[in-house]
């Protein structure tokens, strides 16, 4: 018996326990062959979905603006927005996407074809791809500030939606159980400590470096019109990061390690509201992208949803839509300054959240349980 009230700091009975989190894995001979195919059916696809959306929002503005995305390749929201940016800046604007990707990988697919699709539209300089991350100071910062200073770029919109922390637990906290499905069926991951150096890397790189990022540019001579963050809503969840509270653990990883860099972002939108910077943190619902396979429990969390809004008749809002959404936020707070700070693209989402904690508690392997996981997926 677990000495705390939360139902998520001690193991189901009968379901295996694995400790740690998912690894990263090495992509097959075959898998890196297929990659430059892949990133071009991912991008028309994507293109196709929000050119069949794109009445339902107001993006008109962006004609002329400039935009640098930090995590603008691959599967996430950074690629969505970098993808239909493609389109909307065609004629006028320009268009920096910030990776670090290595070769043999989606990601760099995916900016290789968006850079060759740039060059057949006739970009030029109005379009960037840069596959050397992001800095403070150096050679990476460089490279971004010489891209937009050749265009001329003012009033640039900067876009982080960098994927770069570590899930795991605080040095000193109680246990996390998460539960999760693989080729075996049903476990649980029973999350591990991190170490001091990932702590401080997890806060940095999505945290504090992404909101120095914008002063960093303005010392360099670039002026910056809106800041935008990307956020999911269990780094909301502060009662879930109390061991002595019933909901300690209930949003896993997001309860234990992924939280912290949101907090820098949550600190800096707030202190910049009511000043002359436009800073927003935009939420998302739970999306299927690169980053979620290597969050304990974040693909059975995004199909546990897809369950319940199928169940509730709530329609999906996919990634390429999710584009779209945040270039309309991003226009409507340049053009007021009475605009939300905090965005919600996940409000047909957050309804279910406590829903979503009671099922997950009583998933199972029993067959003839309706909580049995298969159920569920």
């Amino acid at each position: 018996m677990s000495d705390f009230p939360s139902p998520f700091a001690s193991p189901m009975l009968g379901v295996r326990v694995v400790e740690g989190a998912p690894a990263l894995s090495r992509p097959s001979k075959e898998e890196v062959e297929a990659f430059p195919a892949e990133a071009v059916k991912l991008l028309d696809q994507r293109g196709s979905a929000q050119r069949a959306a794109v009445d339902r929002y107001a993006l008109d503005w962006v004609k002329g603006r400039h935009f640098v995305i930090i995590g603008g390749t691959g599967l996430g929201i950074g690629c969505s927005v970098a993808a239909a940016l493609l389109d909307l800046v065609a004629e006028s604007g320009s268009l920096t996407v910030v990776a670090r990707d290595l070769s043999r990988s989606l990601g760099y697919a995916t900016g290789e074809e968006m850079q060759m699709r740039a060059d057949a539209a006739g970009f030029g300089d109005r379009f960037h791809w840069i596959n050397d991350g992001y800095a403070l100071e150096g050679r990476a910062l460089d490279k971004i500030v010489d891209a937009l200073k050749v265009v001329g770029a003012e009033d640039v919109i900067y876009i982080n939606s960098m994927a770069a922390a570590s899930s795991g637990m605080l040095p000193g906290y109680p246990p996390t159980f998460v539960k999760d499905v693989d080729a075996e069926g049903l476990f649980q991951w029973q999350l591990t400590p991190l170490s001091e150096r990932a702590v401080e890397a997890t806060k940095f790189l999505m945290g504090d470096m992404a909101v120095q990022f914008t002063d960093a540019l303005m010392d360099s001579g670039v002026s910056v019109a809106v800041t935008a963050f990307c956020d999911w809503r269990g780094s909301l969840d502060k009662p879930s990061r109390d061991p002595d509270a019933v909901e300690y653990g209930r949003n896993g990883a997001y309860s234990t390690s992924l939280y912290l860099p949101k907090d820098a972002l949550h600190a800096a939108t707030s202190a910049a509201y009511g000043t002359d910077r436009k800073v927003i943190d935009v939420f998302f619902p739970v999306m299927r992208t690169r980053a979620l396979p290597f969050i304990p429990g974040g693909t059975t969390m995004s199909y546990v949803y897809d369950k319940l809004m199928e169940r509730a008749g709530i329609q999906r809002v996919d990634v390429p839509e999710l584009g779209l959404g945040m270039i309309d936020v991003i226009g409507k707070t340049l053009a007021s300054d009475d605009f939300n700070p905090f965005p919600r693209l996940d409000a047909h989402e957050m309804p279910l959240d406590l829903w979503f904690y009671e099922v997950v508690k009583q998933l199972n392997e029993d067959e003839n349980s309706p909580f049995y996981y298969k159920r569920w997926f």
